[in-house]
């Protein structure tokens, strides 16, 4: 698979810093991520099934493992619990990056399983107070 998009990486930021993450604490961060798995989680469970979803983001660890150690196994993502708990565990500064990657990698996995316009619309539904421009609609 290619490397997430620079659009990709845009709406992954966005989520996360509408969720409250980047530029706070690891801590902050590490919350903020879950809060975006759960919204993720909630949308595409309905289109993909819970273990389609699960091995989505267990293949997006796996992609960003070569850039950050924090997804040592696919055992990190199983639930937003684990995935909070295992970027707490990492040095402060690489919070929000580790985190803004493996959800662009999700991005671009689950754009190219159900396309960019779906996925698009599901994630309008997850954040619809980001208004009428979709993170994935930013910026292209």
């Amino acid at each position: 698979m290619k490397m997430p998009s620079p659009a990709d990486l845009d709406a992954a930021n966005r989520l996360l810093t509408y969720e409250g993450g980047p530029g706070g604490s690891a801590d902050e961060c590490a919350a903020a991520a879950e809060r975006v798995y759960e919204k993720l989680r909630m949308q595409f469970v309905a289109l993909v099934g819970s273990a389609g979803f699960q091995v989505l983001f267990a293949r997006s660890a796996n992609l960003t493992r070569s850039q950050f150690t924090a997804f040592g196994d696919n055992a990190a993502v199983e639930s937003s619990a684990k995935l909070r708990e295992r970027l707490r565990a990492q040095e402060p500064g690489a919070v929000a990056a580790t985190a803004a990657n493996l959800f662009a990698a999700f991005l671009s996995l689950i754009t190219t399983f159900i396309g960019e316009q779906l996925t698009t619309e599901m994630l309008r539904r997850a954040w619809p107070a980001l208004g009428r421009s979709a993170p994935k609609e930013a910026k292209k």
